[in-house]
């Protein structure tokens, strides 16, 4: 495709430029999602789209548009079946797959405040021959392995009060689809609450329970946490008794080895 999304406050745009191959930017756009979606018509309107056969591969990030109109999809390609039949045998979206048109399953990202581009729940079944392949989005980073063993290291110094020692680190904003997958798994409690990751946000939770609508349910949670975590060290020192009597409850709890 003779389209790209340009990076943003490029070609003298201050957000995302969607540009030709030639240079001529042909909008500007405060989301890359948009100026994707411009590409994505302009291709469309040419008769470009279905033309000629991308080739995408699992892991790679895509655009489509079917249904209702002017609805992109954007994702990340999770499986790309070469033969047989995706969906159900006579069902609506039913796609045929060959060698020749594959059919591709993307797992669709919607775009935070952050700017970042977040996973979502939904997927898109499109045939190959109907999508754009694109740059990967921009996601969250995570904690590199060295920045979480400086973590570990700093909550076994006995000498350093390890609230203190990571201070240093943000308070994480987790948005509200990534609260609801958390308290689906049970690292956040059912309302989303309390969300705990990592050392980071057990600290965070423990420094905010007193908050807690549910006091006795919040500290619970906590504990369970801390205790998968393997971080129980950083638990105050007042609840030593809740803990021992968490872990002697558990090994009595049949449902314990099913977390």
């Amino acid at each position: 495709m003779p389209y790209k999304v340009g990076a943003k406050g490029s070609y003298g745009c201050s957000g995302y430029p969607a540009v030709k191959d030639d240079g001529t930017v042909m909008g500007c756009h405060t989301t890359r999602a948009e100026a994707a979606g411009q590409i994505y018509a302009i291709n469309r309107s040419e008769g470009n789209i279905g033309k000629a056969m991308p080739s995408l591969k699992e892991g790679d990030w895509a655009l489509t548009s079917h249904g209702e109109e002017d609805k992109f999809h954007i994702g990340q390609v999770v499986h790309v079946m070469y033969e047989g039949r995706l969906g159900v045998e006579g069902g609506e979206y039913t796609l045929e797959a060959s060698a020749e048109n594959p059919a591709v399953l993307i797992q669709l990202y919607e775009q935070d405040e952050s700017g970042f581009w977040e996973a979502t729940r939904e997927y898109s079944a499109c045939m190959m021959s109907l999508m754009i392949p694109i740059d990967p989005l921009p996601t969250e980073p995570e904690l590199s392995d060295m920045e979480m063993a400086m973590d570990n290291s700093m909550m076994y110094q006995k000498s350093i009060d390890p609230f203190n020692a990571l201070g240093r680190i943000e308070k994480k904003d987790y948005s509200s689809g990534a609260r609801e997958r958390m308290a689906e798994s049970g690292n956040a409690m059912p309302d989303g609450s309390f969300p705990i990751a990592n050392a980071t946000d057990l600290r965070n939770a423990i420094q905010s329970v007193g908050r807690a609508k549910d006091y006795a349910r919040a500290k619970a949670h906590i504990t369970r946490r801390a205790k998968e975590l393997g971080l129980t060290n950083m638990l105050p020192s007042e609840w030593g008794a809740g803990v021992q009597k968490s872990i002697l409850a558990d090994a009595f709890d049949p449902t314990f080895f099913l977390k």
